[in-house]
Protein backbone atom coordinates (compact mmCIF):
# COMPACT_ATOMS: atom_id res chain seq x y z
CA UNK A 1 0.00 0.00 0.00
CA UNK A 2 0.96 3.51 -1.06
CA UNK A 3 0.62 6.11 2.09
CA UNK A 4 0.58 8.87 -0.84
CA UNK A 5 -2.81 7.62 -2.28
CA UNK A 6 -5.23 8.18 0.94
CA UNK A 7 -7.21 10.94 -0.30
CA UNK A 8 -8.67 13.18 2.05
CA UNK A 9 -11.60 15.25 0.50
CA UNK A 10 -14.57 17.04 1.20
CA UNK A 11 -18.44 16.61 -0.10
CA UNK A 12 -22.03 16.47 0.35
CA UNK A 13 -25.04 16.35 -1.11
CA UNK A 14 -26.21 19.79 -2.02
CA UNK A 15 -22.94 20.14 -3.92
CA UNK A 16 -23.49 16.93 -5.98
CA UNK A 17 -20.89 15.07 -3.97
CA UNK A 18 -17.43 16.63 -4.85
CA UNK A 19 -16.30 20.07 -2.54
CA UNK A 20 -12.79 19.80 -1.64
CA UNK A 21 -9.70 17.53 -3.21
CA UNK A 22 -6.07 17.13 -1.99
CA UNK A 23 -3.71 17.35 -4.60
CA UNK A 24 -3.54 13.72 -6.05
CA UNK A 25 -0.80 11.52 -4.45
CA UNK A 26 0.18 13.35 -1.00
CA UNK A 27 -1.26 11.63 1.29
CA UNK A 28 -2.55 12.33 4.58
CA UNK A 29 -1.26 15.53 5.88
CA UNK A 30 -2.69 17.15 9.24
CA UNK A 31 -2.74 20.56 10.95
CA UNK A 32 -2.39 20.17 14.74
CA UNK A 33 -3.93 22.73 16.93
CA UNK A 34 -4.04 23.92 20.08
CA UNK A 35 -7.39 21.39 21.31
CA UNK A 36 -8.43 24.44 24.13
CA UNK A 37 -7.81 27.98 21.48
CA UNK A 38 -10.07 25.96 19.11
CA UNK A 39 -12.99 24.75 21.47
CA UNK A 40 -12.70 28.14 23.62
CA UNK A 41 -11.63 30.79 21.43
CA UNK A 42 -12.32 29.31 18.44
CA UNK A 43 -8.53 29.68 16.77
CA UNK A 44 -6.34 26.84 14.99
CA UNK A 45 -3.40 27.44 16.93
CA UNK A 46 -0.27 25.37 15.57
CA UNK A 47 0.51 22.99 19.03
CA UNK A 48 1.68 19.67 19.49
CA UNK A 49 1.92 16.99 21.85
CA UNK A 50 -0.32 17.17 24.96
CA UNK A 51 -3.72 19.08 24.55
CA UNK A 52 -3.56 18.99 21.04
CA UNK A 53 -6.12 17.90 18.30
CA UNK A 54 -4.88 16.60 15.07
CA UNK A 55 -7.43 17.30 11.78
CA UNK A 56 -6.86 16.30 8.44
CA UNK A 57 -6.39 18.83 5.71
CA UNK A 58 -9.28 18.35 3.10
CA UNK A 59 -7.63 20.00 -0.20
CA UNK A 60 -9.01 23.07 -1.86
CA UNK A 61 -12.29 23.62 -3.21
CA UNK A 62 -12.87 21.69 -6.88
CA UNK A 63 -12.91 23.82 -9.91
CA UNK A 64 -16.75 26.14 -10.06
CA UNK A 65 -16.96 25.80 -5.94
CA UNK A 66 -15.56 28.99 -3.45
CA UNK A 67 -15.12 28.38 0.32
CA UNK A 68 -15.83 30.79 2.89
CA UNK A 69 -15.98 30.54 6.75
CA UNK A 70 -18.53 32.61 8.83
CA UNK A 71 -19.09 33.17 12.14
CA UNK A 72 -22.73 31.25 12.83
CA UNK A 73 -24.03 34.05 14.67
CA UNK A 74 -23.51 37.41 12.76
CA UNK A 75 -22.40 36.21 9.43
CA UNK A 76 -19.14 37.94 9.31
CA UNK A 77 -16.25 36.22 7.24
CA UNK A 78 -13.57 34.97 9.36
CA UNK A 79 -9.59 34.76 8.66
CA UNK A 80 -7.19 31.60 8.32
CA UNK A 81 -7.66 29.70 11.09
CA UNK A 82 -10.34 31.10 12.94
CA UNK A 83 -13.27 28.29 13.04
CA UNK A 84 -16.46 29.09 12.24
CA UNK A 85 -19.31 28.08 9.49
CA UNK A 86 -18.20 26.54 6.54
CA UNK A 87 -20.31 28.06 3.54
CA UNK A 88 -20.26 27.04 -0.15
CA UNK A 89 -21.21 28.91 -3.60
CA UNK A 90 -20.88 27.80 -7.10
CA UNK A 91 -21.86 25.84 -10.73
CA UNK A 92 -22.73 22.97 -8.11
CA UNK A 93 -24.51 23.80 -6.04
CA UNK A 94 -28.25 23.01 -5.60
CA UNK A 95 -30.27 25.68 -5.63
CA UNK A 96 -32.88 24.58 -2.83
CA UNK A 97 -34.87 21.53 -1.24
CA UNK A 98 -37.60 20.23 -3.63
CA UNK A 99 -40.84 21.81 -2.16
CA UNK A 100 -39.49 22.95 1.16
CA UNK A 101 -39.24 26.71 1.01
CA UNK A 102 -38.80 27.24 4.32
CA UNK A 103 -35.56 24.56 4.68
CA UNK A 104 -34.35 26.42 1.48
CA UNK A 105 -34.55 29.95 3.27
CA UNK A 106 -32.76 28.70 6.00
CA UNK A 107 -29.83 27.25 4.00
CA UNK A 108 -28.53 30.11 2.50
CA UNK A 109 -26.99 33.45 3.52
CA UNK A 110 -26.40 35.70 0.86
CA UNK A 111 -26.31 33.06 -1.73
CA UNK A 112 -24.08 30.99 -0.41
CA UNK A 113 -25.10 27.61 1.35
CA UNK A 114 -24.75 26.80 5.09
CA UNK A 115 -23.18 23.48 5.53
CA UNK A 116 -23.40 23.24 9.30
CA UNK A 117 -20.08 22.10 9.20
CA UNK A 118 -17.48 23.75 11.74
CA UNK A 119 -14.43 24.14 9.80
CA UNK A 120 -11.63 26.56 9.24
CA UNK A 121 -9.29 27.47 6.25
CA UNK A 122 -5.43 27.23 5.80
CA UNK A 123 -4.34 29.20 2.57
CA UNK A 124 -7.55 28.18 1.16
CA UNK A 125 -7.40 24.44 2.22
CA UNK A 126 -10.22 23.33 3.87
CA UNK A 127 -9.95 21.91 7.79
CA UNK A 128 -13.47 20.25 8.56
CA UNK A 129 -14.05 20.51 12.88
CA UNK A 130 -17.53 18.72 12.72
CA UNK A 131 -21.07 19.41 12.88
CA UNK A 132 -21.98 22.79 14.23
CA UNK A 133 -25.22 21.26 16.28
CA UNK A 134 -23.60 17.96 17.11
CA UNK A 135 -20.53 20.36 19.27
CA UNK A 136 -21.17 19.97 23.22
CA UNK A 137 -21.02 22.98 25.18
CA UNK A 138 -19.57 22.66 28.55
CA UNK A 139 -17.94 25.44 31.00
CA UNK A 140 -17.19 27.59 27.99
CA UNK A 141 -15.76 24.93 25.67
CA UNK A 142 -17.07 23.85 22.41
CA UNK A 143 -16.35 20.04 23.04
CA UNK A 144 -16.42 17.58 19.66
CA UNK A 145 -18.46 14.80 20.23
CA UNK A 146 -16.32 12.56 17.50
CA UNK A 147 -13.21 13.76 20.07
CA UNK A 148 -14.93 11.71 23.04
CA UNK A 149 -16.26 8.37 20.49
CA UNK A 150 -12.79 8.09 19.47
CA UNK A 151 -10.96 7.86 22.57
CA UNK A 152 -14.19 5.77 24.53
CA UNK A 153 -13.95 3.32 21.17
CA UNK A 154 -10.82 1.35 22.42
CA UNK A 155 -11.78 1.07 25.84
CA UNK A 156 -12.04 -2.38 26.76
CA UNK A 157 -15.24 -4.58 26.63
CA UNK A 158 -16.58 -1.44 24.73
CA UNK A 159 -17.67 -2.13 21.13
CA UNK A 160 -15.41 -0.36 18.58
CA UNK A 161 -17.49 2.36 16.15
CA UNK A 162 -21.00 1.88 18.68
CA UNK A 163 -20.35 5.10 21.22
CA UNK A 164 -22.44 8.56 20.91
CA UNK A 165 -21.38 11.56 23.14
CA UNK A 166 -23.85 14.39 23.08
CA UNK A 167 -25.22 17.26 25.72
CA UNK A 168 -27.99 17.86 27.86
CA UNK A 169 -29.62 20.32 30.03
CA UNK A 170 -27.60 19.99 33.08
CA UNK A 171 -27.94 21.74 36.70
CA UNK A 172 -28.45 25.37 36.87
CA UNK A 173 -29.16 25.76 33.29
CA UNK A 174 -25.58 24.53 31.88
CA UNK A 175 -25.38 21.68 29.26
CA UNK A 176 -24.04 18.65 30.73
CA UNK A 177 -22.10 15.38 28.89
CA UNK A 178 -23.74 12.24 28.16
CA UNK A 179 -21.63 9.22 26.57
CA UNK A 180 -23.55 6.16 25.63
CA UNK A 181 -22.07 2.99 24.61
CA UNK A 182 -22.66 -0.55 23.71
CA UNK A 183 -20.76 -3.35 25.25
CA UNK A 184 -20.91 -7.45 26.24
CA UNK A 185 -19.57 -7.17 29.28
CA UNK A 186 -21.11 -9.01 31.82
CA UNK A 187 -20.11 -6.92 34.38
CA UNK A 188 -20.72 -3.23 33.21
CA UNK A 189 -19.23 -1.40 36.21
CA UNK A 190 -15.71 -1.58 35.01
CA UNK A 191 -16.58 -0.79 31.81
CA UNK A 192 -18.22 2.34 33.18
CA UNK A 193 -15.50 3.37 35.34
CA UNK A 194 -13.11 2.86 32.66
CA UNK A 195 -15.23 5.02 30.15
CA UNK A 196 -15.96 8.12 32.62
CA UNK A 197 -11.70 7.99 33.24
CA UNK A 198 -11.60 7.80 29.65
CA UNK A 199 -13.75 10.61 28.95
CA UNK A 200 -12.05 12.76 31.67
CA UNK A 201 -8.80 12.00 29.82
CA UNK A 202 -8.88 12.85 26.37
CA UNK A 203 -11.39 16.20 26.87
CA UNK A 204 -10.47 17.47 30.07
CA UNK A 205 -14.25 17.39 31.42
CA UNK A 206 -16.47 15.06 33.15
CA UNK A 207 -18.92 12.95 31.68
CA UNK A 208 -22.80 13.79 33.73
CA UNK A 209 -23.78 10.39 32.83
CA UNK A 210 -22.04 7.25 31.34
CA UNK A 211 -24.71 4.88 29.52
CA UNK A 212 -24.16 0.85 28.81
CA UNK A 213 -26.44 -0.31 26.39
CA UNK A 214 -26.72 -3.96 24.81
CA UNK A 215 -25.27 -4.41 21.79
CA UNK A 216 -27.02 -3.26 18.21
CA UNK A 217 -29.33 -1.05 20.27
CA UNK A 218 -27.37 2.20 19.56
CA UNK A 219 -29.65 4.17 16.63
CA UNK A 220 -27.86 4.01 13.15
CA UNK A 221 -28.85 5.40 9.58
CA UNK A 222 -29.55 3.33 6.57
CA UNK A 223 -26.20 3.55 6.01
CA UNK A 224 -24.35 2.66 9.51
CA UNK A 225 -24.35 5.78 10.57
CA UNK A 226 -24.93 6.42 14.29
CA UNK A 227 -27.34 9.20 15.07
CA UNK A 228 -26.36 11.07 18.27
CA UNK A 229 -29.76 12.91 17.78
CA UNK A 230 -32.19 10.17 18.19
CA UNK A 231 -29.72 8.41 21.14
CA UNK A 232 -29.99 11.94 22.77
CA UNK A 233 -33.88 11.78 22.30
CA UNK A 234 -33.90 8.14 23.72
CA UNK A 235 -31.71 9.17 26.49
CA UNK A 236 -33.62 11.83 27.78
CA UNK A 237 -37.44 9.55 27.46
CA UNK A 238 -35.12 6.56 29.13
CA UNK A 239 -36.18 3.91 26.19
CA UNK A 240 -32.58 2.74 25.74
CA UNK A 241 -31.76 -0.49 26.48
CA UNK A 242 -29.35 -1.25 29.53
CA UNK A 243 -27.06 -3.95 29.46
Amino acid sequence: FDARAVFPAFGMAEVAIAGTFPEPMTGLRVDSVDRRSLEVDRKAVPATGDGSRTLAFLGRPVPGLELRICDPFNGNVLDDRVAGELEIRGTSVTPGYYKHAEATAAAFHDGWLRTGDQAYLVDGELVLCGRIKDMIIVAGRNVFPEDVERAVADVDGVRAGNVVAFGIEGRRGFEAMVVVAETKADDTNPVRDAVARRVKESVGLPAADVVLVQPGTLPKTSSGKLQRSLARTRYLAEELQPA
